[in-house]
């Protein structure tokens, strides 16, 4: 028992490396399945094997209220083989979240030096892949430097909790792998949500002081204008908002400039939505429907539209696509799972940032398409299973 126990850590950094690996998906005719999912199913029988099928009963039973409520959305699917291979999809997803839910409760406190363990990796690595040019932008292994801002966001609340809590001299070094994924990343999403949980986790430390906020507030602007001095779009935004003040009814312009063609994704999945309100139109079938029902030009602004604005993209607000795709029932099933995530508490403080990690995480999809990432489920399943884990399981980290 003692040897499955020293391998625990290494099936929990094999698991983070399946979750976060998004890259490589097969192909079934028009169809694509991550690999990453095929690989997970593997690894979970090998977790099974040395651990047992067992699951907390509340856990499971959260994840088959999901799972029922997402089925009724493929009886009326839009795509129906294209809604079952998002139905494996969502399975391995509840797996993702119950195995991690596991190893984080037998693993207790060394969740976390485990965790940011790994980030360092992925930062280092990202860098290394950009330097002999495999990659023109740090992503990690993951589609794009969006959806690895959102994939760090744990990462940037355990190091600020520690800034905040033990002292800058324990967060130097990550702030500065931080630093160094913002620039090797370019990504303004970055910048961002670190931005949000820096903010997010001083004004929780108790440490609120007028001065501190001052220079927060002169950096923010610092930065702004450093990044409006590298970054096109950033300039083209700041230049539109002195406009705006010149001329309020320039507005939509603004709305096209900061939000690209995510406003106008989002009225389209509320356009289905609206349509098929109960049941949805199949989970993962949007695009196909919005593509065969919705032209284009219904969805510009008073003439304005995004220049890469097409039918064919996904929403790009998971509550929102889950509302086309699923229906009010789909939602309930998916607001149900994260509402027990929320519900979880722990006396330890580390985990304060684990939750508010969740809370940005949720922020970020509202924003962001695709509500079955692994990556936020594992975090999902951390929190599940750090919240019945005890102070006197403590590793140092």
């Amino acid at each position: 028992m003692q040897n499955k126990t020293n391998h625990l850590p290494v099936l929990f950094l094999m698991g983070l490396l399946l979750a976060s690996s998004d890259l490589a998906n097969i192909g079934m005719g028009a169809l694509k399945i991550k690999l990453s999912y095929i690989g997970f199913f593997a690894y979970f029988i090998i977790f099974a094997y040395n651990y047992g099928f067992k699951f907390n009963w509340k856990n499971a039973c959260v994840s088959i209220i999901l799972l029922i409520l997402f089925l009724p959305s493929l009886i009326f699917s839009y795509n129906i083989s294209t809604s079952i291979v998002f139905l494996v999809g969502t399975i391995m997803c509840v797996v993702v979240m119950l195995t991690f839910a596991r190893m984080t409760a037998k693993l207790g406190l060394l969740i976390i030096p485990l965790l940011v363990g790994f980030y360092r990796f992925s930062v280092l690595l990202s860098v290394v892949l950009v330097l002999v040019g495999l990659q023109d932008r740090a992503h990690f292994l993951l589609y794009e430097p969006s959806y690895y801002a959102i994939f760090l966001i744990p990462y940037y609340c355990i190091v600020f909790y520690r800034l905040f809590h033990t002292g800058w001299k324990s967060a130097l070094f990550d702030i500065s792998l931080i630093l160094i994924a913002i620039i090797f990343s370019q990504s303004v999403s970055m910048v961002l949500w670190s931005l949000f949980c820096f903010l997010s986790l001083y004004f929780t430390s108790g440490k609120v002081k007028f001065l501190h906020v001052i220079a927060i507030s002169l950096s923010f602007l610092i930065s702004i204008a450093v990044i409006a001095s590298f970054h096109e779009r950033t300039a083209a935004i700041v230049l539109s908002f002195f406009e705006l003040i010149k001329d309020p009814s320039k507005y939509i312009n603004l709305f096209v400039l900061i939000g690209g063609n995510r406003l106008q994704r989002v009225f389209i999945a509320y356009d289905a939505f609206l349509m098929h309100p109960v049941v949805g139109i199949g989970i993962g079938a949007l695009k196909e429907y919005s593509t065969a029902h919705f032209s284009m030009n219904s969805f510009d602004f008073n003439g304005i539209s995004a220049s890469d604005f097409s039918t064919e993209m996904n929403a790009t607000n998971i509550f929102m696509e889950l509302m086309a795709e699923a229906g009010v029932v789909g939602l309930v099933g998916f607001l149900v799972v994260l509402v027990f995530v929320a519900r979880k508490k722990s006396d330890i403080g580390i985990f304060s940032a684990l939750k508010i990690a969740f809370i940005v995480t949720m922020i970020s999809l509202l924003i962001e398409s695709s509500y079955l990432r692994p990556y936020v489920w594992a975090l999902y399943g951390v929190i599940i299973g750090f919240s019945s884990v005890k102070e006197k399981s403590l590793n140092k980290f």
